[in-house]
């Protein structure tokens, strides 16, 4: 580890990338007094703003607009003739993720942190080289947030003109006439209701057996029911072992109850996962420890070598935008000598779909496992905001220990499900009980309401249930 020439230094800390898991340690650590260099190969913002998080929802925003629109008249309110301007959706999207990255980059120069356009590759414990100019910036500490890349399918034809993954999709010139598109986990769900809204035929697959993967099975089932009923073909427990192109179209073979079937689509879409990038930064070299592709940290998000932290997509674990910020927010902590560990207690999953998904702690099936649970459930058909706003589909579902009532678990699919989950997220982190949730006083008419009216279906009985 580099030192410092007197105690009235300032600690120097070179933050490799300047993504979610990038950009908000590197203020963290300039904040508290640091001198900080961020290195970036890319765009600044990384994955999540440019081709990720920040442009998949401005394209969800849009969709959800065109459909709005189409049921208009349900508002007493006419709307015919109305089109869809791709170009100008697109531009949007654009517009929105030039706006954040430029607010970026405002923030880290306020803080007087230097940014370098490059290729980072490790040296020794303290030192990183720019591989494209050569130079050498040596810390005391090193923050690495390099983020991950798309995920490839092994088999046949999944490579060529027409197969897309994420980056692919989020660049289209146009809009393709169909489209199929393999993996039904969040990204996949996305992708799928954008395309579909935006006019698109579009084929849905996915090899389990439900769509979302690892969260609540009835929760899935009920996204699943929704997206079909708009017009998604959605093929679960669907093997992809194919992918064959004619002309301009593909054909992608796979099976399904040990049947072969087919579906054709002008476009293809690979959205499998995604895994860490370390590519260049030669972690080998100065001996950074690994398991299963990702870097080993411990609690403090601090590597095997001393004073190396790492954060976000390269440490594995839950790859989401607001967990690598956390971790790399607990990085700098450490980084600068505080004492923090990073605490996985209420992580929430969203998914930005309509209806929205969002949700913390256990499922039903995995708190079945450990625990002796009762379940509350309150449909959204029974709130009268959930009315006005003419999205009655979905529910709350609330998980709890039967015992002393602690709150093991919370799912909602309906309407700003993604928003309603944070008083899940800060209840749980400080292990509220089903009666607080219960008794708590929300605010009438909201949506909030239904989480109130779900606890309450285990405490005394929800007032708008039969």
């Amino acid at each position: 580890m580099a030192k410092r020439k007197n105690m009235g230094d300032k600690i120097r800390i070179t933050v490799i990338g300047s993504g979610v898991g990038g950009y908000p340690p590197a203020i963290r650590a300039a904040r508290m007094g640091a001198e900080v260099t961020v290195i970036e190969k890319d765009l600044t913002g990384g994955v999540c703003l440019n081709w990720g998080c920040i442009p998949t929802k401005s394209l969800l925003q849009s969709a959800e607009v065109a459909t709005t629109i189409k049921r208009a008249g349900v508002f007493g309110i006419k709307c015919p003739g109305y089109e869809v301007d791709f170009n100008a959706v697109m531009k949007r999207k654009a517009f929105v993720v030039e706006q954040l990255r430029t607010g970026v980059e405002k923030l880290l120069k306020a803080k007087k942190i230097r940014i370098v356009k490059g290729s980072a590759t490790l040296l020794d414990a303290s030192t990183v080289e720019i591989v494209e100019t050569g130079e050498k910036i040596t810390a005391d500490r090193t923050i690495i947030a390099t983020g991950s890349r798309p995920t490839t399918l092994p088999i046949p034809g999944a490579e060529g003109p027409g197969i897309w993954n994420s980056d692919d999709f989020l660049q289209m010139k146009s809009l393709p006439t169909s489209v199929a598109v393999i993996g039904g986990g969040v990204v996949g769900v996305e992708f799928a209701q954008i395309l579909h809204r935006l006019g698109a035929e579009v084929t849905l697959l996915e090899l389990m057996d439900t769509l979302i993967p690892g969260a609540d099975k009835e929760i899935a089932l009920a996204l699943q029911e929704g997206i079909e009923k708009e017009g998604v073909s959605v093929f679960t427990q669907a093997g992809v072992e194919k992918i064959t192109r004619a002309r301009s179209r593909h054909t992608v073979t796979f099976r399904q109850d040990g049947a072969l079937k087919k579906c054709e689509a002008e476009k293809v879409i690979v959205s499998v996962g995604r895994k860490p990038d370390l590519s260049l930064l030669n972690v080998d070299r100065v001996g950074l420890a690994r398991e299963n592709g990702v870097l080993s940290v411990n609690d403090r998000m601090e590597t095997n070598i001393p004073g190396i932290f790492a954060a976000g997509d390269v440490v594995g674990g839950i790859m989401l935008a607001h967990v690598a910020t956390a971790e790399g927010e607990c990085a700098a902590l450490n980084a600068m000598g505080q004492e923090k560990a990073m605490s996985y207690k209420a992580i929430p999953s969203c998914i930005y779909t309509s209806p929205e998904v969002a949700s913390v702690g256990l499922t039903e099936e995995a708190a079945r496992e450990k625990y002796d649970v009762e379940v509350g459930r309150f449909p959204f058909h029974g709130c009268g905001k959930a009315m006005i706003l003419d999205q009655t589909y979905g529910m709350v579902k609330i998980v709890s220990e039967k015992r002393y009532g602690e709150v093991l678990g919370v799912h909602i699919i309906g309407p700003h499900a993604t928003d309603l989950i944070a008083e899940a997220v800060l209840g749980m982190s400080m292990e509220m009980t089903l009666e607080e949730l219960a008794e708590a006083v929300h605010p009438h008419p909201t949506l909030s309401e239904t989480i109130m009216e779900a606890a309450q279906t285990l405490h005394g009985g929800a007032v708008h249930m039969p």
